[in-house]
């Protein structure tokens, strides 16, 4: 299976915006864990807000890891707003969302991962590595390395049964949903012409299954990863889209640099610089593509109360109602700049 999967053309038709005419607009959410996710939402609903445009409308819709679950959301139909008031607790009672019940505290098994197996992740994976040395990105290479994971994953997988009791895939072809085949290590988009068939809530966690944290996923034969051990945001597979316009969300890049307390802070700026430029250059590509690209990361004052642990669920609450506040702050409403 190729490693440089293209993002194929988005049709003019199925849009609820209307005419071809209208711009062209892909929206791509990356990973970061039940933080990133809390702070993608606020983010959406900030960024709706100041532009009028309904996410869910977006020609292609690229997810990787947390941002998998919440592309998945908005393709079958989710409002933003459903989103954030799901993650507050209260009851939704219209659309997908209607009576489903998560534990977002509870959903992947808490702040720490469970102990991990013996060995390594990908003995495979090494083998072939080692006759192409240079072939993969540092990260999956690292994840070959790495114990393998044993959480279940199970509370995603009951959350998408509840949310999409079909398990289909959502109309039209917007979606796109990247993980990594373990073996091979090369990255997969699930939605696109020639990546394996499956059901979404399988692709969903296959995007999520965090190396040495969650089992790899099986499906077919074949093991799934995170997408997130190729790019935190895979933005690059938007090059090739024919799109005018993409918006980028990344909750584990940040918008400047700061000078925080402790050394696991320290650290997650260290990864945070890291993304940030990776992200730029596959924005790069896009951009000599033709598309404007926008994206948008965590501030400091977001960073402060989101910490060296994405999984902190203690916190989700608190990240979701910054990142609502600081996003609006750089994107203020549209209707506040007439």
């Amino acid at each position: 299976m190729a490693t440089d999967v293209a993002i194929p053309q988005p049709s003019d038709g199925g849009s609820a915006e209307g005419p071809s005419s209208r711009p062209r607009r892909g929206l791509v959410l990356g990973g970061g864990g039940i933080l990133g996710a809390a702070w993608t939402i606020g983010a959406l609903c900030a960024l709706e807000e100041a532009l009028d445009w309904d996410p869910r409308t977006a020609d292609v819709i690229l997810g990787t890891s947390a941002g998998a679950i919440i592309a998945s959301g908005l393709a079958l139909g989710v409002r933003t707003s459903e989103l954030r008031d799901h993650q507050r607790g209260l009851e939704v009672t219209t659309g997908p969302l209607r009576g489903v019940r998560v534990d977002y505290d509870t959903w992947v098994g808490g702040a720490r991962p469970m102990r991990p197996g013996m060995g390594m992740g990908s003995p495979r994976l090494l083998r072939g590595l080692a006759l192409h040395p240079r072939r993969l990105p540092l990260p999956t290479m690292i994840a070959a390395l790495l114990p393998p994971g044993r959480g279940p994953l199970l509370g995603v997988r009951s959350a998408f049964a509840a949310l999409n009791p079909s398990n289909a895939w959502p109309a039209g072809d917007a979606l796109r949903i990247v993980s990594v085949d373990f073996d091979s290590g090369d990255r997969v988009v699930f939605g696109t012409p020639g990546a394996p068939r499956v059901g979404l809530a399988d692709a969903v966690v296959a995007s999520c299954a965090l190396p040495a944290w969650f089992a790899p996923i099986p499906i077919d034969g074949h093991r799934y990863i995170d997408g997130g051990v190729w790019s935190e945001t895979n933005l690059d597979l938007m090059a090739p889209g024919g799109l005018d316009e993409v918006f980028v969300l990344a909750p584990t890049a940040t918008r400047t640099t700061d000078q925080p307390h402790g050394v696991a802070n320290r650290l997650d700026r260290r990864l945070r610089h890291t993304a940030s430029r990776r992200v730029l250059r596959e924005a790069k590509l896009v951009r000599d593509a033709g598309a404007k690209v926008r994206i948008i990361a965590p501030s400091p004052a977001d960073l402060t109360v989101m910490g060296a642990n994405l999984m902190d669920a203690t916190r989700r609450l608190t990240v979701l109602e910054t990142s609502l506040r600081t996003t609006a702050a750089l994107h203020p409403p549209a209707a506040t700049r007439r």
